[in-house]
């Protein structure tokens, strides 16, 4: 599974988002340079617009790591 995991500021710090549509579960069949562009499409479309993000992957949310670095700004 690959999800997007979205991250607003906090004082100076971006933290993650909390909530149903803080995360966006993508297409593990893609590349991730696809992943990050479905990343950008999806900030602020039926969900707030976030600051950053990060991609994730693993066989479950508890068991996944991240694949990217937090990717600050990012948005259409």
């Amino acid at each position: 599974m690959r999800y997007v995991q979205y991250y607003h500021k906090q004082g100076d710090k971006l933290v993650e988002a909390c909530g149903d549509r803080a995360v966006v579960i993508l297409d593990g069949r893609n590349t991730i340079e696809t992943s990050k562009q479905d990343a950008v499409k999806f900030n602020g479309y039926r969900r707030p617009r976030y600051d950053g993000f990060q991609i994730w992957e693993g066989d479950t949310f508890t068991r996944s790591k991240p694949i990217t670095n937090i990717i600050k700004g990012e948005t259409k």
